[in-house]
């Protein structure tokens, strides 16, 4: 009898019912394999980066065991395909766990750590052990269809059975980080393997791709680089230097790197000078870029796109939550790629990095088998969350461990980029710090003097009221000032006097928006902050914390409320940032950045915390609070002393402590992979994305909206509606539905009342009860 693991369909979208168009389960036969046997084959390509292809071969020859059951046969005759989306669980029979227990039957105690990966390779990696249905102990207990119509080829495995690679066996944690990327080639496997027989054309789309080499995009940034000519100024010296240090540094062995360039200095081209050479000496295949905001990232995306504008759309992925699928950059290809990071060079956030890290669903999972043979820039490494600071390092000690032979485990390498100081380092006073840390620049401090643009003055430790404030800044033509919260930003923008030189930006300002006041980086259109800068026309902009994430812009003058020296820090790199500025005699002269205390109270935690910091170390350090000391003190006292919350949502202990060696085989039982994956979240508030008709083509996209039926259209309009999006509370979102403000399309909430949406302001929140306004940061 024949078993068959997908049907087909027919041109109307409907079952086929004639069963030679179907996919075959198993057929042994390389040029025509069936599903288990082409994913197996797949998983273990994946898998052989990190030594695991024998283990991804086997949870790949089994993941789909339960598939020779009678029952399932019967199903397949009278339904459609039960993997057609790959999540959905509920559909069909059982057959996942068949394949976990005879994982476990045939190489105990071993075979659970396999049952794992097959048990969760749709609804998501399990606990090993707690009180319910889903997890591992369950399933293996669990009774399920017979599947001895699986041919012994298929279940007999191979002989001896395989061990995890030795690196895996080092504590609890780095097994279970082990199991997730072998969970990550079992999944992209079967995913890829179903879509080449049910979607032949999206497979095509996917695979078809004549994708650069790490030389050819070598030449295309030496060619690019070779524009800029020679450097004249002392600001383009300095960006020389910091790139001739990286060039000089990537054929190191692979492992740990720190690149400590101040803001303004090129650390993002020569970040990708050094991670292209380095690529291309230890044969890896692509560079990932891991950036704190998302603004950050559309901006460097943008960079890199024109950098490799020869090699199209397809070199550079973006993803984050505000991805633009109509952007000429975003190829439907593009969009694929996303799933499964097949591609040079990526561009993506510390939350969808370190998140998918400890993921358990396989949607989050897949891609990270992608992460080997890769260069991982990491930006700014210091504004991770100190509660979850201990699993974030723990994560990038596997990714760059070596083992006692000297080769890399997962054959990567991570650069940690700063604007101030290495912060997450070994040091006496934070041993929990990353060892083995090699500096790419030779002499940070020559480097920080010669980039040293700004004098920075304290305003005092009394706040400043905003009459006051305002006033300060109607005096200067061109401004900046930087504040903490969404509200006190309105609030000081309404009163400076009415002028068309003053702008608002924040968050409550949809993407769409702010990227039209600021203007586009290299041709801004006049009436945009970037042609008044650019052209010396008066200019004041009062903001939050946004305009620090990558935005390049260049103030005479910036006025910074009191937070972390490192936001300070940023918000002294918008200032004087190509050291253009002159005295009256034409000699050199600094930027002025003035430090005030609010009038309005900063926000509880993080940003209290920090700005608690600030204010200690501020008046130790009146010659210049930026300084290398001045720093060291601040991370010292904000982050060093406070080792013992870095884990604070007990992630850790999700994995037993000690050596897998050592364990019983209960301690098998004891991997908490779902557990680990829900405690594991760097934003804790809810949000609500509320969709804003703003602009002619924000308009026409939420008509649209309102007129779809199709869910696939529906979800296709959200996606191009991403930059026409502004995030609220929860409770605000509920509020604004109560009034009538906002109205549910399907699961959409879009604004409803056009008076809602200030053209200077955005959307305008009203003060509720429900809510605490000053918690609105950014």
């Amino acid at each position: 009898m024949e078993y068959y693991a997908h049907t087909a369909t027919l041109a109307d979208g409907s079952p086929n019912p004639d069963p030679s168009s179907w996919q075959p389960l198993y057929t042994g036969d390389p040029q025509h394999p069936g599903h288990l046997d082409g994913v197996a084959r797949l998983a273990a390509e994946f898998a052989s980066a990190f030594d695991a292809a024998d283990w991804a071969r086997l949870a790949g020859l089994w993941h789909d065991l339960g598939k020779y059951s009678e029952a399932f046969r019967r199903y397949l005759v009278s339904a459609s395909d039960p993997d057609a989306d790959g999540e959905s669980p509920g559909r069909g029979p059982d057959h996942s766990t068949a394949g976990a227990q005879h994982a476990a039957k045939y190489f105990a105690p071993l075979g659970p750590l396999l049952g794992y990966l097959i048990a969760g390779h749709h609804s998501g990696l399990p606990n090993g052990r707690d009180s319910s249905a889903t997890c591992l102990e369950a399933r293996l207990a669990k009774a399920i269809e017979s599947y001895s119509a699986a041919p012994a080829e298929v279940t007999r495995g191979l002989q001896p059975p395989p061990r995890p690679p030795g690196y895996a066996f080092t504590s609890g944690y780095a097994l279970g980080f082990f199991l997730r990327f072998a969970f990550s080639a079992l999944v992209d496997a079967d995913r890829r393997d179903t879509e080449s027989f049910m979607s032949p054309e999206r497979a095509a789309q996917r695979d078809g791709r004549n994708l650069p080499t790490m030389r050819a995009l070598r030449a295309c940034l030496d060619a690019y680089l070779a524009r800029f000519g020679t450097s004249t100024t002392a600001v383009q010296r300095a960006r020389a230097e910091v790139l001739a240090a990286c060039l000089a540094r990537a054929g190191d062995a692979p492992g740990l790197f720190s690149l400590t360039v101040p803001t303004g200095g090129g650390k993002t081209l020569s970040s990708l000078a050094f991670a292209l050479e380095h690529a291309i000496a230890h044969d890896f295949e692509r560079v990932i870029y891991v950036l704190p905001f998302t603004s950050i990232i559309e901006q460097n995306a943008a960079v890199f796109r024109e950098v490799f504008a020869a090699f199209g759309n397809d070199v550079v992925i973006e993803h984050h939550s505000n991805l633009d699928p109509d952007a000429s950059h975003q190829s439907p290809t593009a969009r694929l790629a996303t799933e499964d990071w097949n591609a040079p060079v990526i561009v993506t956030t510390s939350v969808q990095f370190f998140e998918s890290l400890h993921a358990a669903k396989p949607s989050r999972c897949r891609k990270l088998h992608r992460l080997t043979r890769s260069v991982i820039i990491l930006d700014e490494a210091q504004t991770l969350p100190v509660t979850l600071l201990r699993p974030c390092l723990e994560a990038l000690r596997q990714l760059s461990g070596r083992n006692d032979r000297g080769k890399s485990n997962y054959q990567s390498s991570i650069v940690l980029c700063t604007a101030t100081q290495p912060a997450i380092e070994y040091r006496d006073d934070f041993k929990s710090g990353l060892r083995d840390v090699r500096e790419i620049v030779p002499d940070r401090r020559s480097l920080f003097d010669a980039l040293r643009r700004v004098r920075v003055t304290s305003l005092g430790s009394e706040p400043l009221a905003d009459s006051e404030l305002a006033t300060k800044l109607a005096a200067h033509p061109q401004v900046l000032c930087i504040v903490n919260t969404r509200r006190h930003a309105a609030e000081l923008f309404q009163r400076l006097p009415t002028d068309s030189a003053n702008r608002h930006l924040s968050a409550l300002m949809c993407p769409a928006h702010r990227s039209e006041i600021l203007g586009d980086p290299r041709e801004p259109a006049p009436g945009t902050i970037r042609h008044a800068l650019l052209n010396g026309l008066p200019c004041r902009v009062v903001t939050t914390q946004l305009i620090e994430a990558g935005v390049d812009v260049d103030f005479p003058v910036v006025y910074r409320a009191l937070a972390g020296l490192d936001s300070i820090a940023q918000a002294a790199g918008r200032c004087n940032r190509e050291g253009r500025l002159v005295d009256e005699a034409g000699r050199s002269r600094l930027g002025d950045v003035f430090v005030f205390a609010p009038e309005q109270p900063i926000p509880a935690g993080f940003l209290r915390r920090t700005a608690e910091s600030a204010a200690e170390i501020l008046p130790r350090h009146i010659g210049d609070p930026l300084a290398p000391a001045a720093i060291e003190d601040y991370f010292r006292l904000h982050y060093w002393r406070h080792e013992d919350q870095i884990d604070a949502k007990r992630i850790l202990e999700c994995f037993p402590r000690d050596s897998p060696a050592r364990w019983t085989p209960e301690h098998f039982f004891l991997l908490q992979f779902k557990d680990c994956a829900e405690r594991f979240q760097f934003i804790e508030s809810a949000y609500e994305p509320v969709i804003v008709p703003y602009g002619d083509r924000g308009r026409e996209l939420v008509d649209a909206l309102r007129a779809a039926f199709d869910p696939a259209q529906q979800r296709t309009l959200a996606r191009r509606l991403q930059r026409y999006v502004v995030q609220i509370p929860e409770p605000v979102a509920h509020a604004f539905l109560g009034r009538g403000l906002v109205r549910l399309h399907d699961r959409f909430l879009v604004l409803e009342d056009d008076a809602a949406y200030s053209p200077t302001l955005g959307l305008q929140l009203v003060h509720d009860r429900l809510y605490d306004p000053e918690k609105l940061t950014a």
